[in-house]
């Protein structure tokens, strides 16, 4: 005789929820943002879009796609100091300064002292690479435009302000 368990069906007719488990809408709602993080993730990890030499930067270990995040931030905003960097990145000013000393031995950016502040280094994008800078921003910056146009400004600005919310209870 084997041992198994029938549950009753809850008196609305649903199906009883496993042992330990808890369904309310927040959590349902939770679970489809998790499923729909993963699908961004995934998705976000081809690198159709990146110009072949940095491609091999990756392919042969110099950068790492960390590296391209970093490089997109300088690529809109530079030229920029560590510090603001770091804002941006949503990292620690070391790390930061990490990422930046990394993307300039490969040659994607140059670090400089800030004329007016020598205690202050500034990053910008190598000449050589702008072209790939913009082209890389440009890519992933499209979908992300097509799907706030669709949204309209009130939602757009809705999801954005939840997405900070989001990012404070992460980290």
């Amino acid at each position: 005789m084997t041992d198994t368990k029938v549950r009753a069906a809850a008196p609305n007719g649903s199906r009883p929820e496993p042992d330990g488990a808890h369904h309310d809408a927040t959590s349902e709602d939770a679970f489809e943002l998790l499923l729909a993080f993963i699908r961004l993730t995934r998705n976000a990890k081809h690198n159709e879009e990146v110009p072949n030499r940095i491609q091999t930067l990756l392919n042969d270990g110099a950068l790492a796609p960390r590296h391209l995040t970093t490089f997109a931030i300088v690529a809109m905003h530079g030229p920029l100091s560590v510090s603001e960097l770091a804002r941006r990145e949503g990292c620690a000013t070391t790390t930061a300064s990490l990422l930046a000393t990394q993307l300039a031995d490969a040659g994607l950016v140059e670090r400089r002292e800030d004329t007016a502040d020598r205690r202050k280094t500034v990053i910008t994008m190598a000449p050589s690479y702008r072209k790939d800078g913009a082209q890389i921003l440009a890519a992933r910056l499209a979908p992300l435009r097509r799907a706030l146009a669709r949204m309209g400004p009130a939602q757009a600005r809705s999801m954005l302000d939840g997405l900070a919310i989001l990012a404070e209870e992460i980290t």
